[in-house]
């Protein structure tokens, strides 16, 4: 699937992944419970991963994502 962003919208999003990857790691910490923290870690993979390939585009300032 293809996604048509603009410059601005693809730092927004970027920087929205930033910040909810952030706030996982504090939600990781706190976690008890075994099954919680894990669907944690694969939620926090996940978006770490979607960083990744969102890093290259907003440096490049291309519009797909």
């Amino acid at each position: 699937m293809l996604m048509e962003l603009t410059n601005e919208e693809s730092r927004v999003l970027k920087d929205a992944v930033d910040s909810s990857l952030h706030t996982l790691l504090d939600e990781i910490a706190h976690a008890d419970q075994r099954e919680f923290k894990e669907a944690l870690r694969q939620r926090y993979d996940r978006l770490a991963a979607l960083q990744r390939r969102l890093e290259p585009i907003v440096e490049s300032e291309q519009v797909y994502a």
